[in-house]
């Protein structure tokens, strides 16, 4: 039986955070086009990805580009040619939601469905398969029995989210931003409305809290049980995330992950290469909220963080004194002076202080009274919940960790007729050799020379190879071998060895769709499979006719339509606040809800029978 390949997808906000997920055991990563990505922000250079291809390629990793936001009709010329320049310097997939480039002349490169698309249901993942796509971007709001599920009735693989900032709404499905600032998230423009504080009426006294705000998600605990259930790819979100942010959290999964690889022998990793890491991976220790594993156990969760969007961090422990610039805490943790912490005010807001000097604690077995100088004087009421947000120790070591994954190679050292040869063989079954023609001269030191041999030989440099074993086989007697040639041998060795492995990488295929063309060919779409799309120029007009919608409605930011909800998901503001007529028998009937903030108010509608909130303008 053949293995199935895992793989780790971490993101890149650009050649730097690419390089450094590469590096902390990545086997592939998404990088945003210089265009068209649904992370505007996060857009990179058709050299700098280049580059990036190349340096992955060592490895035998993937990078995947984002081109994931719909498009108008004046752009699909531009983001048709753009597909052919990522293909040309050797990307692996392209990421899409746009289904009109499906009607374009695209290269045979691998396309991935992004989350964009709303795949959240067995008919749309079966349809994206019948389409043509390689690899679909599962919505996070499933449940493992839903994945299972896909996973058993589709042969596609299954790409899942596991660690990362959640979007409140059905991915694509959110339109708030759009109306408020004409910012489109599915333009790759989101201003965040979820992120906002806002008047909440309607669920007894009114009160004001961060009521559209998810927890960041967090699966580290699931791999094993989605593994079984039929993923192939474990997604980490944060293509806005700095470079400490990849490392930390890529070598997290990368131990996760492959400690269930080695437990379970019919599963392999999807690259090259093994990691040393000089650090402990913490996920709480760089950028991190509050976490929940959302809705992956639970058809109901409370998954809203009402009293801040930002991160807080790790916490440390609870407040025994403050005064002026001294602060008394206990915790189990060594606070070091750089330390950025924070807590919860007086006006219910998440407040910063920087340490400027913390004591050496020998013994953190148990919690101890911590006694910290801050850089500011203030006054913080005993009992209040401490969190450390930065590291300034552990950030540290997250500088100073580079290249710690490396290419397992072998070497050989062999008298030939004409003088001697090198081979290095990495363990993946891949070889090169150089031959050295010299004069031959007898050692006058045998167990000297070959000292020498291995030592030079182990000798790997700034490359990705790291030497295990060097067999040296003489003919009759040791050889003097001078120390720089053979230097100059080993380099030209291992160069070679890097060109055949590049040439042994996998060339990508992309799948033959197997959904019929032509008017009325098929109802697919029509059902659940069509469900939250919309179109925005005349090639998805096209498809969409294609495959059976006649009538496809106008995207949202071609034609704001606020009959339509601004907003759909799965989280509910009557089940966090306790409100929910299924879970509290005193609450009769789930009316409307209403929220605001300093501009726009919306009115909330609650859809009991699929468990389903509906963010809707005032006026629509």
């Amino acid at each position: 039986m053949s293995k199935k390949t895992i793989e780790l997808l971490s993101p890149a906000k650009n050649y730097e955070c690419g390089i450094a997920a590469i590096n902390h055991g990545a086997d592939a990563v998404y990088v945003g086009a210089p265009a068209f990505g649904a992370r505007a922000a996060a857009a990179n250079s058709l050299a700098d990805i280049a580059r990036l291809v190349e340096y992955a390629h060592q490895f035998h990793a993937r990078v995947y580009v984002a081109l994931n936001t719909i498009l108008f009709d004046h752009e699909i010329d531009e983001a048709v040619k753009l597909c052919w320049q990522l293909y040309e310097i050797g990307a692996d997939a392209l990421i899409i939601q746009d289904l009109g480039l499906l009607q374009c002349n695209l290269p045979p490169i691998p396309l991935h469905a992004s989350t964009q698309l709303n795949n959240r249901t067995l008919e749309k993942v079966q349809f994206l398969e019948s389409a043509g796509f390689s690899q679909v971007v599962l919505a996070r709001e499933l449940s493992l029995s839903q994945i299972q599920n896909i996973a058993q009735n589709t042969n596609i693989a299954l790409e899942c989210f596991v660690h990362g900032a959640l979007c409140v709404c059905y991915s694509g499905q959110c339109y708030m931003s759009a109306f408020a600032h004409g910012r489109s998230g599915n333009r790759g423009v989101c201003s965040q409305m979820c992120r906002h504080k806002y008047r909440v009426e309607g669920l007894g006294k009114p009160f004001e809290a961060y009521a559209l705000s998810p927890m960041d998600f967090h699966l580290g605990h699931k791999i094993p049980e989605l593994m079984a259930a039929g993923v192939s790819s474990f997604k980490i979100e944060g293509r806005l995330k700095d470079s400490p942010y990849v490392k930390n959290i890529t070598a997290y999964f990368r131990l996760l992950i492959d400690k269930e690889i080695e437990r379970n022998p019919h599963y392999t990793r999807a690259s090259h290469g093994t990691e040393n890491f000089s650090f402990t991976p913490d996920i709480h220790k760089t950028f991190a909220r509050s976490f929940t594993d959302y809705y992956i156990d639970k058809k109901q969760n409370k998954i809203a963080d009402f009293e801040t969007p930002k991160a807080r961090g790790e916490l440390l422990g609870k407040v025994l004194f403050s005064e002026g610039r001294k602060l008394c805490i206990e915790t189990l943790e060594q606070c070091a002076n750089g330390d950025g912490l924070c807590f919860i005010n007086a006006q219910g807001e998440l407040e910063g202080v920087r340490v400027n000097s913390a004591p050496l604690v020998a013994e953190r077995s148990r919690s101890h009274i911590s006694e910290i100088e801050l850089s500011q004087n203030i006054h913080i009421p005993k009992n209040t919940a401490i969190w450390r947000n930065h590291s300034a120790e552990f950030h540290k070591e997250l500088e100073r960790s580079g290249n710690c994954r490396k290419i397992a190679v072998n070497a050989l050292f062999r008298e030939t007729n004409s003088g001697y040869s090198v081979t290095f063989c990495d363990t993946y079954g891949n070889c090169a050799t150089i031959e050295n023609h010299c004069e031959k001269q007898a050692a006058k030191q045998s167990e000297r020379v070959a000292e020498i041999i291995r030592t030079q030989l182990r000798k790997t440099g700034d490359t990705i190879f790291t030497t295990q074993e060097v067999t040296i086989e003489w003919q009759q007697h040791p050889l003097f071998v001078p120390i720089a040639e053979l230097n100059e041998v080993r380099r030209k060795t291992l160069e070679k060895l890097l060109e055949v492995r590049l040439s042994a990488f996998p060339t990508p295929t992309s799948p033959s769709p197997t959904l019929p063309k032509g008017e009325g060919a098929t109802p697919s779409l029509a059902g659940r499979a069509g469900e939250g799309l919309f179109c925005a120029n005349k090639k998805a007009h096209q498809f969409f006719k294609n495959h059976g919608i006649e009538n496809p409605a106008p995207a949202f930011e071609l034609k704001q339509n606020i009959a339509i909800p601004l907003m759909t998901t799965k989280y509910c503001l009557r089940f966090q606040t306790d409100n929910c007529p299924k879970t509290n028998t005193k609450i009769a009937k789930a009316s409307d809800v209403f929220i605001a903030d300093n501009k726009q108010r919306f009115r909330i509608t609650f859809d009991c029978n699929k468990c389903e909130m509906n963010i809707f303008s005032e006026r629509g």
